[in-house]
């Protein structure tokens, strides 16, 4: 892990990739770089995770060593351009002095994001095999331009094979903690995320003002860093902001937010904010990215709603697009999928599911029986680990 823990998507994806191979017996050792401390660097538990400081040449000579007595060298994640230049630099001895088979996974979908990782280009020349979420995204283009497999005037397949993978969790381990057997509270809506649009804050700030709110309903919004995204985030919307005063959502007050502005909470502690999500009546998840960038990959906070035993609202865009790994369709056509589609053309349709549920005790809960196993088929750890082992053992 050469970005180190930072919380987000690839800390999860090592978390249930370790697992996955503790489940089926294989011997492994995780390496995180710790040069740089992330805002979210305690949002999960990593106590199995080994903390290298890549600037240190004697910690980087001792992995060295180790990761040449196994079978296969797994990058997760490469050092951002701004880490101090010796990290960098030994990041990418590493690359050059590990002798085992090397993979990639490359978890970012932009070229924005790309071009802030360090050694790129050393970890493609090094891999036998790179993932990407999708093999037409941003990154699988510039990998296949760089070192891709092409055929040369003999017939010889040559160069690296560049393949999709499914970021996988172990659903029936959240559901086993954290679901609810009914929901405690239906007129509470909660959305997660971090200060990006694309992450769906736009369309839920609509949705709430000019659905909920009116309708004498309660909006949370968990995930919400201080970053610079939040000047431009205050300008353009109204909401309680309890970033400032670094309230608690366990114990913060809420009862006389009904019916008002959107509740506006930081970074959560992994866990505690599943438990929330389990008490709430509608969790929503709204990212919304390119057709390029998806293919079959869910992230990780559409599957902990629907673990957590909220009915999910996902972005209609989003499953229009990403194909289920099962069915081999966009997630929408999907019969029982469980998710209520939010159409920011349509608001309307979204809305009156919403209200039908409140009513319906019983298609709640066929409702929300039907998401989890619908999501669970599409993208549980025992699936989407063992189609990225196969992949590498078949390629190397």
């Amino acid at each position: 892990m050469g970005r180190g823990i930072e919380g987000c998507g690839v800390t999860k994806f090592t978390i249930e990739q370790c697992k996955y191979y503790d489940k089926h017996g294989y011997n492994y050792k995780v390496y995180a770089s710790k040069d740089k401390t992330w805002s979210r660097t305690k949002c999960h538990n990593v106590d199995n995770i080994s903390k290298v400081k890549f600037a240190k040449d004697a910690e980087v000579d001792i992995a060295i060593k180790e990761i040449n007595e196994s079978d296969v060298a797994i990058i997760n994640s490469l050092p951002p351009i701004s880490l101090q230049i010796e990290a960098v630099n030994n990041f990418k001895r590493m690359i050059s002095e590990i002798t085992v088979p090397i993979v990639l996974i490359q978890h970012d979908h932009n070229m924005i994001s790309i071009r802030r990782n360090a050694g790129l280009d050393e970890a493609l020349a090094a891999a036998k095999v790179v993932f990407a979420h999708s093999t037409k995204s941003d990154f699988g283009i510039y990998a296949s331009e760089k070192v891709g497999s092409n055929v040369d005037l003999f017939g010889v397949n040559e160069g690296t094979p560049i393949l999709p993978f499914q970021p996988g969790m172990y659903f029936d381990e959240v559901k086993e903690q954290y679901w609810k057997e009914s929901c405690e509270n239906q007129r509470h809506h909660k959305w997660i995320g971090r200060t990006t649009p694309w992450k769906g804050y736009p369309e839920m700030f609509i949705f709430h003002d000019e659905y909920l709110r009116p309708n004498n309903l309660l909006t949370t919004f968990e995930g919400i860093d201080r970053s610079p995204a939040m000047i431009l985030f205050r300008e353009l919307y109204e909401f309680e902001d309890h970033t400032r005063t670094r309230e608690n959502p366990n114990t913060y007050d809420l009862s006389e937010a009904y019916g008002s502005l959107v509740q506006l909470f930081g970074p959560y502690n992994h866990s505690e904010m599943l438990e929330r999500m389990s008490n709430v009546g509608f969790g929503y998840q709204l990212s919304r990215m390119k057709e390029r960038f998806i293919y079959r990959s869910i992230e990780y906070t559409h599957c902990e709603v629907v673990c957590t035993g909220t009915i999910p609202v996902f972005n209609k865009k989003y499953g229009d697009i990403c194909i289920h790994r099962h069915y081999g369709k966009p997630l929408t056509e999907c019969d029982n999928s469980g998710t209520i589609w939010l159409d920011e053309n349509n608001f309307d349709a979204a809305f009156q599911q919403i209200l039908e549920l409140k009513n319906n005790p019983k298609k709640r809960e066929a409702m929300r029986n039907q998401a989890f196993e619908f999501y669970k088929l599409h993208q549980d750890a025992d699936y989407t680990f063992k189609e990225l082992m196969n992949n590498i053992e078949n390629e190397l």
